[in-house]
């Protein structure tokens, strides 16, 4: 049974990390993905439906706030992207949904991007069937 390919904003400034996590996320995942700079994100979500939009964190935790719960209102899941380090030690909206640190790494994405979009990480297949 085929499931429809995730549907993914990337919706980031930095035009070269939005077309590098574009060619991560197809070459590791069945997605489609779409590119607008955040000035375009709230046009975006709300005429287009996404099952995970890709932001920057920024260090206004009002902001971060304002993003998801946007991105959450239209139906999405956010996944943040991040060249801070603080975010890890303290908790706040970055830090309650998946967090990537720039460069992104293949497989850390794809697992956000997964984890967002379905509640896990990708699978080894380890432990879905059992030794009969």
């Amino acid at each position: 049974m085929m499931t429809a390919p995730l549907r993914v904003l990337v919706a980031e400034n930095q035009y070269l990390i939005a077309m590098e996590v574009e060619r991560i996320l197809l070459d590791d995942l069945p997605c489609d993905v779409t590119i607008a700079p955040l000035a375009r994100l709230a046009e975006a979500v709300q005429t287009t439906a996404f099952d995970v939009v890709i932001i920057d964190a920024v260090l206004h935790e009002s902001l971060n706030v304002e993003r998801a719960d946007l991105i959450m209102k239209a139906g999405a899941k956010p996944v943040f992207l991040s060249s801070y380090g603080h975010f890890t030690d303290i908790p706040s909206i970055v830090t309650a949904h998946p967090l990537v640190t720039k460069p992104p790494q293949a497989h850390e994405l794809a697992a956000a991007v997964l984890k967002a979009a379905h509640g896990h990480g990708p699978s080894d297949g380890e432990g879905l069937l059992d030794d009969r």
